[in-house]
């Protein structure tokens, strides 16, 4: 039994995660002292109340709903909780004088069970603090893991050997669930820091608000799905820190934008408002010093402002700006101006959108930096392949994208994916003032071109249109 114990014990405190530790729990202790059933309270000082986290029962299927007690003498886990002592009822349904709570039958009624013996827990940190009760229920003298047939005959009373027992492992119990619980309270505190990292991205360009959080659900389904469908993805299989890594770096795979100025992040139109206004007032000086025809003045004004939206720039006005930068005048006092200077000739002769060359870059860089700030996180083990993932965004297969022109064999399939969810999530959008969301059909017409020209997964991207994994959002 000691080796046992032992054994259980190195078990215990090697479990991280909480979910995962209670179900350990239970079923060792269960084992131990031959329990048909159980149930695991956490402790919330808070509200000094008992939370119900889990449960297990060989007899009875329970589907579980949380819900919480108070700390008193009210209920048996409330007076476990209240007197931080372990102790036995033989039959709840006949309870002495020495206990003040009465058992509630609800649970047995619904589901046809019989509860009667029982053994409290309270579990304490290292700091001999309340953290959790456990309830061993109807200890069994038939092989354990066999369900109940028989309420009167298969069911025995716990005795001093089962609380000598549950007592020697109570206080390992008491530091893996302190350990377990202090990794999630990290776990969620980190979360909650990459969800405001998220929101302070976005605030700095509003214009892609909730673009993040699109691309996350939209890769995350596309990997469900992929994950379930053995057929087709027969070697593809997600554990639990393949989740974590998944749902870390597509939440921040546009972090590096916060590395991007914001004027640069929001622009849109090809000049910015301050270059516009100034051009504005040099066409009108350009009126009044060569005191040019009005129906003259009122065109190039259009032109201009025509120039200047964010559509794709046709070569009749392309030919308009070449004459436009040519003019040259003098104002009164000699001064003299090129009625288009070279900076806002080039960016009034943007193509399609709104950005130069060099502004494309600048806005290409925030991959760069992602990675750039994201290497400096001292990631444990399991997540150290987040900053690299989170940049793979925007590359292709034949290598054309970028940070790195990285290949097929280079990309990691979650970057592949985050590449299509990328895509479909910019073309599809309603939230751009600049250009109007393309249809869906339109949208997977375009993505499946980029598929044919060997830039996206084409298996990926098949599976993407034929689960029609677009319509499960």
């Amino acid at each position: 039994m000691d080796l046992k114990l032992l054994e259980i014990a190195s078990l215990l405190v090697s479990k991280k995660d909480l979910d995962e530790l209670m179900d350990e729990v239970l079923l060792r202790l269960r084992e131990i002292v031959n329990a048909d059933a159980g149930s695991i309270y956490l402790y919330h000082e808070e509200s000094d109340t008992l939370i119900f986290k889990y449960t297990q029962n060989d007899t009875v299927d329970i589907p579980f709903k949380e819900f919480s007690l108070p700390v008193d003498e009210n209920s048996i886990a409330g007076y476990c909780a209240f007197k931080k002592e372990m102790f036995i009822i033989d039959d709840v349904y006949c309870l002495g004088d020495e206990f003040p709570f009465k058992f509630n039958r609800d649970f047995d009624k619904l589901s046809n069970y019989r509860t009667k013996s029982m053994l409290l827990v309270p579990i304490f940190d290292a700091k001999n603090n309340l953290i959790s009760v456990l309830q061993l229920i109807n200890k069994k003298n038939i092989p354990f893991g066999n369900p109940i047939i028989n309420f009167e005959k298969d069911v025995t009373v716990f005795d001093k050997k089962d609380i000598n027992v549950v007592h020697s492992l109570s206080g390992i119990i008491g530091v893996a669930l302190e350990n377990s619980i202090l990794y999630k309270n990290i776990e969620e505190m980190f979360e909650g820091f990459i969800r405001a990292s998220v929101q302070a991205v976005e605030s700095r360009d509003p214009i892609t608000k909730g673009h993040t959080e699109r691309v996350y659900r939209i890769t995350y389904k596309i990997i469900e799905e992929m994950d379930k469908d053995d057929e087709n993805f027969p070697d593809f299989k997600m554990g639990r820190d393949d989740w974590k890594v998944l749902k870390y770096a597509t939440l921040l795979h546009d972090f590096g934008k916060i590395g991007v100025r914001e004027n640069v992040l929001m622009k849109p139109k090809k000049l910015y408002d301050d270059q516009f206004k100034a051009l504005q007032m040099k066409l009108k000086l350009y009126h009044c010093v060569e005191n040019i025809d009005k129906d003259e003045f009122l065109e190039m004004y259009e032109l201009v402002e025509r120039a200047n939206e964010p559509t794709i720039l046709e070569n009749e006005l392309s030919d308009k700006l070449d004459r436009l930068k040519n003019v040259i005048f003098k104002d009164s006092i000699g001064d003299e101006y090129r009625l288009l200077d070279e900076h806002e000739y080039k960016q009034l002769s943007v193509k399609k959108g709104t950005l130069t060359d060099e502004e494309r870059k600048e806005i290409e860089s925030h991959v760069l930096h992602t990675y750039e700030y994201l290497i400096k996180i001292p990631w444990t083990k399991e997540l150290k392949d987040v900053p690299k993932i989170a940049c793979m965004h925007h590359e292709r297969l034949d290598g054309s994208g970028y940070p790195f022109g990285l290949k097929e064999d280079e990309i990691h399939i979650y970057g592949k994916v985050m590449a299509i969810a990328d895509i479909f999530d910019a073309l599809t959008a309603k939230d751009r003032p600049y250009k109007k969301a393309v249809p869906v059909d339109v949208a997977l017409k375009i993505i499946s071109e980029e598929a044919d020209k060997g830039k996206l997964d084409k298996k990926i991207v098949e599976f993407f249109i034929e689960k029609k994994i677009y319509n499960m959002l």
